[in-house]
């Protein structure tokens, strides 16, 4: 195990490149790094030079790509003789259970919460070309939720919804310590980046969704909200299936997202607006 180096920026995008839909969050911060830090202080590589068995990302979380059995102990090991930094451990099913086995002993009474089951969704393939005339259907700019890209001006609008999902979804308070000056900030780059989408309705919003990564063709989507009085109403169903189509437009070909299990309500929207399971991711919080 050693961190990222220069030289192997290019074998390391690669191996994330394998799985992007799981590897969409820590493929993205991998990016970020290569364009504007240093990757070798979050980013580790298992396996010998030119042979690399696997990929850990260890900053704000704790992220295991396309890694071997050895390489997920040997991560394990290795973080387990040292302080833990990250506020979660997150990755697909199979490969976080590896990694937390010599982990846990050292870990375990920090954790907060297990969410072991969450179901990797993608969303169904955009229409296909006309076969007779060779178009493709063109995406409107509002369907029937009136669904758009949250414009500039409107970071208060979406505020106070963002910080209402992070406390129902995270079981925290984004705005403890600073008032909420960071994570403003965080909504206001979103915002900015035309990487989050509302529904809008007396100037309140009443659903919301950020394209929380950009990987290779995947872009991931986090933070969806809907405002508890419209909630059971159909506005989330109709809402992800628009915003599907004007993230394909906007930004990437796939859009994934994450889901706990027992979020049944939720499940069944995403199921209702196209949105299939290709994989299983678990979340540990600290």
């Amino acid at each position: 195990m050693r961190a990222l180096r220069g030289a192997e920026l290019e074998t390391a995008r690669r191996l994330a490149l394998r799985e992007p839909v799981a590897n969409a969050l820590a493929g993205a911060r991998l990016l970020d790094l290569t364009r504007h830090g240093s990757p070798g202080a979050e980013f580790s590589l298992a396996g010998e030079e030119g042979a690399p068995e696997g990929l850990l990302w260890h900053g704000v979380n704790i992220s295991p790509l396309t890694a071997t059995d050895r390489a997920l102990e040997d991560f394990g090991r290795h973080l387990a003789g040292g302080p833990r930094r990250a506020s979660s451990v997150v990755g697909p099913r199979r490969a976080v259970e590896r990694l937390w086995a010599p982990l846990g002993d050292a870990w375990s009474p920090q954790v907060r919460e297990y969410r072991w089951s969450q179901p990797l969704l993608l969303a169904d393939p955009a229409p296909t070309a006309d076969p007779d005339t060779g178009e493709s259907p063109e995406p409107s700019s509002a369907g029937p939720a009136g669904l758009r890209p949250a414009r500039a001006g409107e970071e208060a609008a979406v505020f106070p919804a963002s910080v209402a999902m992070f406390r129902e979804e995270v079981g925290m308070d984004p705005t403890r310590g600073d008032g909420g000056r960071s994570y403003g900030r965080r909504v206001a780059d979103l915002v900015r980046a035309g990487r989050t989408y509302v529904v809008m309705e007396a100037g309140r919003v009443v659903f919301k969704a950020d394209v929380g990564a950009v990987f290779g063709p995947v872009a991931q989507i986090h933070g969806v909200w809907v405002r508890p009085d419209r909630r059971s109403h159909g506005l989330g169903r109709t809402a992800m299936a628009e915003l599907a189509t004007l993230v394909r437009r906007d930004h990437a070909p796939q859009v994934s997202l994450y889901v706990n299990a027992y979020n049944e309500a939720a499940r069944r929207a995403y199921a209702a607006a196209g949105y299939r399971q290709v994989g299983e991711l678990s979340t540990i919080l600290f």
